[in-house]
């Protein structure tokens, strides 16, 4: 379950060697030119684009499986449910009863699709390729307040923990003979509860003793702060930055300036 739920997978690519500010940039830009690209063909592109980056990125088949399995169920249940809902256009493909399902509105919904499959997918190249840690220090660089970035840290670091623990208070519990799976929803609910305290005895215990570590080592004590691993912008980080804001540039000045339909 950590694995799962912290996607990062320590490799050696030019990915993983980015500056993690680029790289959040990055994905920024180009989230914003999956709005601003109208055309189904361009959309996919994009997307193959994205998805060739994380091939690039080298992660692990399960954890790239875990991760967009979901966003592959959301696309399929867009392309379906959007021309339900859409019955503007014509041709008329076929009739489900009352409802049209018009050629446009199948395409509209294959559009949407994918543009939801770029802004879904684009941001696990930053999952596969930073760790928490430069992820964290990253936003802190960018300005976000120290005290906001380590409680940002300790969240990353104990989800994990926190999964672990309701699986293993649920097996204690299940070796008591508790049902968590049978019943009606009201019984099932009431033997949650079992499951709900205990973990909120853990979760108060653990912020106490992460309060008093936080005391012992004089958090907050000194204004100005250092860093054992500093991250520092190279050649190489300036010119991946450069290429994706041309990226994200020439269509927006094909699209807004140049009146092209893409």
């Amino acid at each position: 379950m950590t694995g799962f739920l912290d996607l990062y997978s320590e490799k050696d690519t030019f990915l993983h060697r980015l500056d993690p500010r680029v790289k959040l940039l990055a994905v920024a830009l180009i989230s914003v030119l999956a709005f601003i690209l109208a055309e189904l063909l361009y959309l996919v592109v994009l997307l193959c684009f994205i998805l060739l980056l994380l091939v690039l990125a080298r992660s692990s088949y399960g954890k790239a499986f875990f991760a967009l399995k979901f966003v592959i169920r959301f696309m399929i249940l867009i392309t379906l449910l959007w021309p339900l809902f859409d019955r503007s256009g014509t041709p008329i493909l076929f009739s489900i009863g009352p409802l049209d399902i018009t050629e446009p509105a199948v395409w509209r919904g294959a559009t949407s699709a994918v543009r939801v499959g770029c802004f879904a997918t684009v941001w696990y190249i930053l999952m596969f390729t930073t760790s928490q840690r430069d992820l964290v220090r990253a936003l802190v660089k960018l300005g976000l307040r120290f005290d906001y970035g380590l409680a940002l840290a300790i969240s990353f670091r104990f989800i994990p923990t926190f999964g672990l623990t309701i699986e293993s208070i649920k097996d204690a519990q299940r070796a008591r003979a508790l049902e968590l799976d049978r019943g009606s929803i009201l019984r099932r609910s009431r033997n949650y509860v079992s499951i709900l305290v205990p973990t909120i005895v853990y979760a108060l215990r653990t912020a106490d003793t992460l309060a008093l570590t936080l005391q012992s080592r004089a958090y907050g004590a000194f204004s100005n702060r250092t860093y054992l691993r500093e991250i520092r912008m190279r050649a190489s980080d300036y010119v991946a930055l450069t290429v994706v804001v041309l990226i994200l540039l020439l269509p927006a000045m094909a699209k807004y300036i140049c009146g092209v339909r893409i």
